[in-house]
C-alpha cells in the first residue's frame, strides 16, 4: 500500500530526481533558507545551525548569484532550489555569493547532507 501511495505522489508531482532522492532517504541539502529577489537571485534569510552552509561561512544576507555555475539572476527560484541546491546527500554543489559591502564574490564548495531541523520553540 505504501509503495502505491509513493508511486501516486511521484506521478502527481513528477518524477524529479529530487523527489526520487527524497523517497529513497538519500535526500540532502546545504542548510540555506533563501528568498527570491525580483531578478531571480536568492538572498540567504536563515541557515540551519551546523549545516554545510553555516560551517563553510555563508551568512544571512549573502546573495547567491550562481549555483553550480548557473546564474540565479533570471532563473526560476523553485527550480534553482529543487534541482540545484537540494539533491542526493554526499554530492557537492558550488555556490557563488555576493556579500553586502564587499566587492569580491565568494565561492563555496558544499557537500549536501541530510539535515535535522530542530522544532521551533
Amino acid at each position: 500500500m505504501k509503495s502505491v501511495i509513493v508511486a501516486a505522489l511521484l506521478v502527481l508531482y513528477g518524477t524529479s530526481a529530487c523527489l526520487a532522492a527524497f523517497y529513497s532517504n538519500k535526500f540532502g541539502g546545504v542548510g540555506i533558507d533563501g528568498a527570491p529577489w525580483a531578478d531571480g537571485r536568492i538572498v540567504v534569510k536563515q541557515l540551519v545551525a551546523g549545516g554545510p552552509a553555516q560551517l563553510a561561512g555563508i551568512r544571512v544576507g549573502d546573495v547567491i548569484t550562481h549555483i553550480d555555475g548557473k546564474a540565479t539572476e533570471g532563473s526560476n527560484f523553485r527550480e534553482m532550489v529543487e534541482y540545484r541546491l537540494r539533491g542526493r546527500a554526499g554530492t557537492t554543489v558550488l555556490i557563488k555569493i555576493r556579500r553586502p559591502g564587499e566587492l569580491k564574490p565568494h565561492n563555496f564548495k558544499l557537500v549536501r547532507r541530510q539535515l535535522t531541523i530542530p522544532p521551533k520553540k
